[in-house]
């Protein structure tokens, strides 16, 4: 018999399990097959059992949230179970958590759905959340399980949403990560067991198998969850076939039709860029704005208004050139009055300096006057006093 393609299982839905990480769990209930977990039909036929090419594909896009959930509840229960305790840390107690927490997960799913097929406990509150949005649901099977794992300085009024407990979890997260702790393809692995698990009607795996290697090759190449890659240039996107179209609403490397609605198939990514510069159907102001046209239009219509109102154009600039003449003209007429006012206040400051020197220079001999007179006056007293002394 040849080896099967990649993404598929031998035998009737069987999903085996590494049990290296899982230790101390009951593996031959965790690794039993999946029609044991069939809403339908929990017991395999003979037709079935000749059915031994199974395709194993999942949506990735959700079992890479799960692998991402997986890890957060790891570091979160380390953190909580170590903490106050001097003998133990995150890392320390992280190797026995990881296998605990994947087994409880694989465990508290599978249950779940026995239950429910066996008419057991009513879980069908459960039961459609996990197998519509199973990410929530595992997100409450991993708080559960953290919560089971707190010791008692972690319940400490107001510790659980301390800011202190928060950056310790994201610390230790990702200390997880550098250091590989759960590798990508163990959480992966144990993502899709737990998918398959819960996901009762096939919404995020393919349940379909074959009789021959030929029919699910075939298949293979056509399943809704197959990986494929993005067609667009430039773009790196890998992704299940079943999410490539909702991609392609959000791919920044898709050529899509101008927004302006120009001939042009441009990238979303330089959808602004080509709006603001080159479109043709870019709105622009007409060259003429300045002189009085206020016409706006696309920018590939330039040629065309230009030439149409050409008159119009002509008539605007006629317009500016009258109003710039009058204007020059009133300035000139400004600029002259300027300047006989200018003349003007030049001359009375002249005839202002004439008058003062008029009046300085009669100041002047009035005061040569009284000088004069001082001095005779003197003369006078001079002689009276000496005819006094001649007479005593």
């Amino acid at each position: 018999m040849a080896n099967p393609p990649d993404g598929v299982v031998l035998g009737p839905s069987r999903v085996n399990i590494d049990p290296a990480p899982y230790c101390g769990l009951d593996y031959a209930y965790l690794n039993r097959t999946a029609c044991e977990v069939t809403m339908d039909d929990p017991v395999c036929t003979p037709e079935e059992d000749s059915l031994n090419y199974q395709c194993n594909l999942c949506d990735t896009e959700l079992v890479h949230s799960m692998t991402q959930l997986l890890l957060h509840g790891l570091a979160t229960g380390s953190v909580d179970s170590s903490t106050g305790d001097i003998f133990k840390s995150p890392a320390s107690v992280a190797v026995g958590m990881r296998a605990e927490l994947a087994g409880y997960l694989i465990q508290r799913s599978e249950t779940l759905v026995r239950e429910s097929i066996n008419g057991g406990e009513d879980h069908s509150d459960q039961l459609i959340k996990a197998s519509t949005r199973p990410t929530e649901f595992m997100s409450d099977l991993i708080d559960d399980f953290v919560a089971s794992k707190r010791n008692i300085l972690s319940h400490v009024s107001g510790f659980l949403s301390s800011e202190s407990r928060l950056n310790k979890i994201k610390e230790f997260l990702q200390k997880l990560e550098t250091e590989n702790f759960w590798a990508q393809d163990e959480r992966k692995a144990t993502g899709e067991t737990i998918l398959k698990s819960i996901d009762t009607k096939c919404i995020f795996h393919c349940p379909e198998r074959f009789d021959m290697p030929d029919k699910l090759s075939e298949h293979l190449s056509q399943c809704k969850f197959r990986m494929v890659n993005c067609v667009n240039d430039g773009c790196a996107v890998s992704c299940s076939a079943i999410h490539m179209e909702e991609h392609g609403t959000v791919c920044p490397f898709k050529l899509i039709p101008c927004e302006q609605l120009c001939e042009q198939h441009v990238m979303r990514c330089e959808m602004d860029k080509h709006c603001a510069t080159v479109c043709p159907m870019k709105l622009i102001n007409c060259p003429f704005y300045e002189v009085g046209c206020e016409t706006a239009f696309s920018q590939c219509c330039l040629d065309k208004h230009c030439s149409g109102f050409l008159q119009i154009h002509l008539m605007y600039i006629l317009k500016v050139i009258t109003r710039r003449n009058t204007f020059v003209n009133d300035m000139d007429q400004r600029l002259q009055l300027l300047e006989k006012v200018q003349s003007l206040n030049e001359l009375a400051g002249a005839l202002d300096v004439r008058a003062l020197t008029l009046i300085t220079k009669e100041q002047e001999s009035k005061i040569k006057k009284l000088e004069q007179d001082l001095k005779a006056q003197e003369a006078k007293m001079k002689k009276l006093e000496s005819d006094f002394r001649s007479r005593k």
